[in-house]
């Protein structure tokens, strides 16, 4: 790598941008700005979550929060976002943004039809640093990826494509006697649905058909175990980088609510699976990554499989900035000493020009450094809202005689010391908040790997990791 420094790297995307320009960050938490603040200064924030970690925020930035003053946390969506648009905060934000003559920079994990609409009005005053709404659309459709991987020769869960209408007996005997539902569009797990019986079918069929209609199409396909894998890749300069995947671990107790509904995720785990498996994970890809790129896609991208019986499979495209980016960056830093690929996402788009030209090859080295670093989100996954009785503090903290206790302060995954220690972080909800259910109660981030296989996921240590921490919550009905 040529002698330079990450200051100098950022200074060359600054440098690309008009004097007097400012960035900001719109996410569902707050957290996830970390993803960027070190690469560009940030001037504002757009998110959901607003806790004890809240005031930090405002004393550095425009924190435009929906749950601020609601003393209530529900689970916080992309959806979530697009109604606050359209109420007063929406307006707050629009007045906001379109103050001033200096150009202003949005930089979503997604687009958004309201920042898309408001930049036009903008006149080139604000510009989206995303993939735009329509092209994000296209390529979340499960069905045309699932097609588009069995044309290019790579393996799905075997299964077929079948109407809510159609869905019957017949689906459960050819790919049970577990079988998988999928819908269409969704994400971390909650549009994915586990059928391990006549009654579970005929019940979720009806769910189905009055949520999405009788005609809508379905995947369904036969349940397969083993590790769950999330890749992410880069298009960058017209073309697909790999960068870090990551082991992620769904229906853990004490952080998700179903079978499938996302839990958290672990690096080093990764470096468990097979190299010929890892090898058709990265082939595959960067093959996704050629196909939505000739479609004009830029940016972080991710891809999820399941290894079963050592054979990777292919489930679905997520054409975002990922659930693990925020993390994936901190544990770049940490490991490494190039440019994180998130500065490479935000490269794309800025399109600094010559100024990176000696440089085209460091994106190779993105999936170079071993990262080893995980995340748990810990949820209410009672049926039932809770009430917060108390607050834990967003920090570094130890469990010591089966307590979690407070070490000291800390923001950043930089801010933990050894495997011993764990970041509470995500906007923790103060004491008497109401949470509910499947809402955040934090994020658990740390340096080791929690990773244990089988159906059990985690490691012992995790799990009483997770219970002692919401113990400490001192939850009650609510």
């Amino acid at each position: 790598m040529p002698a330079h420094t990450k200051s100098d790297f950022n200074d060359i995307l600054t440098s690309a941008v008009p004097d007097g320009a400012t960035f900001g960050f719109q996410g569902l938490r707050a957290v996830d700005s970390i993803t960027v603040e070190n690469i560009v200064p940030l001037d504002f924030l757009i998110a959901c979550d607003y806790g004890l970690d809240g005031p930090e925020w405002d004393r550095r930035l425009r924190y435009f929060a929906v749950e601020r003053g609601r003393n209530r946390r529900i689970v916080w969506t992309h959806s979530s976002l697009v109604e606050a648009y359209e109420g007063a905060l929406g307006e707050q934000i629009r007045q906001y943004l379109s103050q001033g003559d200096a150009p202003r920079y949005v930089i979503p994990y997604r687009s958004t039809e309201f920042l898309g609409k408001l930049a036009e009005e903008a006149e080139g005053r604000l510009r989206i640093l995303a993939n735009p709404v329509e092209i994000k659309t296209r390529f979340d459709d499960k069905i045309a990826f699932r097609r588009q991987a069995v044309e290019a020769g790579f393996d799905v869960p075997p299964g077929d494509v079948a109407a809510l209408g159609d869905l019957g007996l017949k689906h459960l005997e050819e790919f049970g006697p577990v079988m998988i539902v999928s819908e269409r569009i969704g994400s971390s797990g909650n549009q994915t649905h586990f059928i391990d019986s006549a009654e579970a079918l005929a019940s979720k069929r009806d769910q189905l058909i009055e949520k999405l209609g009788v005609d809508a199409p379905v995947i369904v396909s036969t349940f397969l175990s083993g590790p769950a894998v999330g890749t992410a890749g880069l298009i960058y300069d017209g073309k697909p980088w790999m960068s870090h995947p990551s082991v992620m671990f769904t229906g853990i107790p004490g952080c998700s609510m179903h079978r499938f509904d996302y839990a958290g995720s672990d690096y080093a785990a990764y470096r468990l699976v097979s190299e010929e498996s890892r090898r058709k994970i990265e082939e595959f890809t960067l093959k996704i990554g050629e196909w939505i790129a000739e479609a004009g896609y830029r940016g972080i991208y991710g891809v999820d499989f399941i290894v079963h019986e050592d054979e990777p499979y292919a489930l679905e495209l997520n054409p975002r900035v990922l659930g693990t980016t925020q993390l994936m960056t901190e544990l770049e830093e940490i490991h490494g000493s190039a440019p994180t690929t998130t500065f490479w996402h935000l490269a794309e788009f800025l399109k600094p020009g010559a100024a990176l030209d000696a440089h085209r090859d460091l994106p190779a080295e993105l999936s170079r450094p071993d990262l080893s670093g995980f995340q748990l989100l810990i949820r209410n996954t009672s049926p039932s809202r809770v009430r917060i009785g108390h607050s834990l503090e967003p920090g570094i903290y130890a469990i010591q005689n089966g307590r979690p206790e407070f070490i000291r302060r800390g923001y950043r995954l930089s801010d933990v010391q050894d495997e011993n220690e764990a970041l509470v972080t995500c906007s923790p909800p103060a004491k008497g908040t109401i949470v509910e259910p499947r809402g955040a109660f934090c994020k658990l981030e740390g340096v080791s790997s929690i990773y244990e296989g089988g159906e059990e996921q985690i490691s012992p240590a995790a799990r009483e990791m997770i219970d002692v921490f919401t113990h400490r919550l001192a939850l009650s009905p609510a």
